[in-house]
């Protein structure tokens, strides 16, 4: 029998926090999940970490660089952020309900927050949670930030934004496109936040005695498939991977997102490649990397490798016109 649950966890180590996110999603329950990291970088499902991210001063402060499974952009955390998870059963307007959710957490403290109609809140044009979804067999999955007092010289510090977002966005730096709730509402912080969210998410599913659960260290690790996740999601190869020497490279922003291609060509064949976008449509991006390997550098194999792979047709047509441009 599916369950309604809210779920907050104690503990602030992203590695933790995604692998009970994803040990989550695996109950098949409906939740509302609540949770923080401290000083940590979490970049999108197919970003390159080296483009995105400034490597050098992330490991000279020590802070936390993990990979979700979600698409879409490297955002910041530390303990001014609220991140929340909604995982419910997959239907036509899960994203519409799940922002008038959040929209209306942020009423009871006078906010008027609204969606810009690709994956942000803004209020005054200025964004305060960036979000990004995916989808897990009959499971949809919403996981967004919410900016309540975060350190935002930290922000630009680790952050490296692409030059195609900026041009098209026409702003100078990462900084200027987010703002803090708190620069918005002064008595806000972040347990207002939370009880907002409560109170939101019990007033959607009518049961305003639901009890809330939740989670510490001690009982992630006393749990062998959290920890499963945990470990993954710690590791060098999820975080990292292996980035190909490329020698062929594109960078091209189009409206559902910005993707790098980058390809390692030896005596004319493609020995490997690698695809990097903040798109949040997840398609199949990995599946493409592997197909192109060990194919003839030539207009029409790309084409055909992207018509067999990518399922949604916008980017597919994106692509293949990007190609034919060589």
């Amino acid at each position: 029998m599916v369950k309604n649950r809210i779920i907050i966890s104690e503990i602030f180590n992203p590695a933790y926090n995604l692998g009970l996110e994803e040990y989550l999603i695996e109950t098949g329950d409906n939740i509302l999940y609540l949770w923080q990291n401290d000083n940590t970088i979490v970049i999108g499902r197919n970003q390159n970490p080296y483009k995105e991210c400034n490597i050098k001063k992330i490991k000279e402060d020590k802070v936390n660089l993990v990979r979700r499974r979600s698409g879409g952009g490297a955002v910041y955390h530390d303990m001014g952020n609220l991140n929340f998870t909604i995982i419910s059963k997959k239907h036509k307007n899960n994203i519409e309900e799940n922002f008038d959710l959040v929209n209306r957490a942020l009423s009871y403290e006078n906010i008027k927050s609204v969606f810009n109609g690709r994956n942000d809140l803004h209020v005054d044009n200025k964004k305060i949670s960036g979000n990004a979804f995916f989808e897990d067999e009959d499971i949809f999955c919403h996981h967004g930030t919410m900016l309540i007092d975060v350190d935002m010289n930290r922000l630009g510090k680790y952050l490296t934004a692409s030059k195609l977002k900026l041009e098209s966005k026409g702003i100078d730096s990462v900084k200027s496109r987010v703002v803090n709730l708190i620069d918005i509402e002064p008595n806000i912080n972040v347990e207002k936040i939370i009880q907002g969210f409560i109170k939101a998410y019990k007033e959607k599913i009518n049961n305003s005695d639901i009890d809330i659960e939740y989670f510490d260290k001690e009982k992630i690790e006393n749990n062998p498939d959290i920890m499963e996740k945990v470990n993954r999601y710690s590791s060098w190869d999820w975080v990292f991977g292996e980035s190909p020497k490329s020698n062929m490279y594109f960078e091209e922003k189009f409206d559902w997102g910005i993707i790098d291609l980058e390809l390692d060509v030896e005596s004319g064949f493609i020995k490997n490649a690698k695809i990097y976008t903040d798109s949040i449509i997840n398609d199949n991006f990995d599946e493409l990397s592997e197909n192109l390997k060990n194919i003839k550098l030539k207009k029409e194999n790309l084409i055909e490798k992207i018509e067999e792979t990518i399922k949604d047709e916008k980017i597919k047509k994106d692509l293949i016109k990007k190609v034919n441009n060589f």
